[in-house]
């Protein structure tokens, strides 16, 4: 894979109207660790393009990009999944994009479950994010987008993550064994 130099960040990037955060503080890096962040689909492209410009983004998301169970939503009293695309964890379970310095390799284009969002924001704020990310997310299944066909890729490939709550559960342990 080419390396190319990291852009300066974009302090005016925005997505669905949202500024991004920008945090690196224990509690932040601690959902690198175990909880990388999901991406929209416009984050597809843009990681991809800032990665690697030249290759294939299937084969580049096969290296790069896990298919998670997604988050749980409730519409009109029925719980189900919205299957969301997230990175690749190291051996240790860690986003494969935390460096060894806990700083992300490619934070001017994190994904959106990373950029847009901090352990600082209230219960209300995040979910309202995560509302309008998982919305797009949706449209990209309704649609059958190349979001879509990447996580069925990546599944059918056995290139899955673990469902957010189980990760959720291990990061309460490592930050409080007790």
């Amino acid at each position: 894979m080419a390396k190319h130099p990291l852009p300066t960040i974009d302090p005016g990037r925005s997505e669905f109207g949202l500024a991004r955060t920008v945090c690196d503080c224990t509690d932040c890096v601690l959902n690198c660790r175990f909880l990388p962040g999901y991406l929209v689909p416009a984050d597809l492209s843009r990681i991809g393009e800032h990665l690697a410009p030249d290759e294939d983004l299937l084969a580049w998301s096969r290296e790069h990009l896990l298919a998670s169970p997604g988050a749980q939503v409730m519409r009109d009293d029925r719980v189900f999944r919205i299957r969301t695309l997230v990175p690749a964890r190291r051996e240790d379970g860690a986003c494969r994009f935390l460096t060894a310095a806990d700083r992300c390799a490619i934070h001017p284009v994190a994904p959106f479950g990373c950029a847009f969002f901090d352990t600082h924001q209230t219960r209300e704020d995040s979910d309202a994010r995560s509302k309008l990310g998982l919305q797009a997310v949706l449209e990209a299944w309704q649609s059958g987008d190349t979001y879509a066909q990447v996580w069925a890729m990546l599944a059918e490939a056995g290139r899955v993550a673990p469902p957010p709550e189980v990760c959720r559960a291990q990061m309460r342990w490592a930050d409080d064994p007790s």
